[in-house]
């Protein structure tokens, strides 16, 4: 039996297009809230069970970045329920990354948080200013436009304070190590290292911000109309 999108809230809020939870037909605070924390709650978990089982895709220029499948669930949560929800979903990322044995613990996976939330945030920016409550292609261009210049800025400054004010005597000559395996070339000094590493992680946080809110985009349209049809 199908559901309606009168009598059943949930379906109500994923079949509607805007960002907000404001404006799906919900009737009170508190099924509003329910529905919230349940969705937040159920995406935590697959990012999660996601991040646990490494589903990941090495950056060949440097192979210590990964391309994250996780990262979608995080931009689903942004889309479907707004950005609190987005940033909750990603801290849950955080946790489950720091219980996955990283190269360092919270360093890396802190770098990585800091790159969904500054991704989410560009993608907030741009609903904002851009009024977008509807992912048609120009607005998801938009969106993902707006969200890989948070990231880039944001995980450039990063890479630069990370590699060469705070820990240049343990990544440095790591990264190095990286660097001389796959390029063939050698650094005269740890500024002009740290320089390269900045242009390829700028490549890194562009192409994963395409990987991650386009995957993410096609998702959450395709469920939205599985769940009009089944109205």
């Amino acid at each position: 039996m199908a559901l309606s999108l009168k009598r059943n809230p949930l379906i109500t809020f994923i079949a509607d297009p805007s960002f907000s939870l404001s404006r799906a037909m919900l009737h009170s605070k508190k099924v509003r809230a329910s529905v919230w924390i349940s969705l937040v709650a159920l995406l935590s978990a697959l990012t999660i069970l996601m991040a646990l089982l490494r589903l990941k895709i090495l950056f060949p220029l440097l192979p210590f970045l990964t391309f994250r499948l996780d990262e979608i669930i995080c931009v689903i949560a942004f889309l479907l329920l707004g950005l609190k929800a987005g940033l909750a979903v990603s801290f849950a990322e955080f946790l489950a990354l720091n219980l996955g044995k990283p190269y360092h613990a919270l360093v890396g996976p802190s770098m990585k948080f800091l790159a969904l939330v500054s991704m989410i945030l560009g993608l907030e920016f741009a609903r904002r200013v851009k009024g977008i409550k509807e992912l048609t292609r120009v607005n998801l261009m938009v969106l993902a436009l707006f969200g890989m210049l948070f990231r880039v800025v944001v995980m450039s400054a990063a890479t630069f304070i990370l590699y060469y004010i705070l820990f240049p005597s343990m990544y440095l000559p790591f990264a190095e190590r990286v660097v001389l395996k796959v390029f063939r070339v050698e650094f005269s000094t740890g500024l002009e290292l740290t320089m390269i590493l900045i242009i390829l992680t700028i490549i890194f946080n562009a192409l994963h911000t395409v990987l991650s809110v386009i995957p993410a985009a096609s998702i959450y349209k395709f469920c939205r109309k599985l769940v009009a049809r089944s109205s």
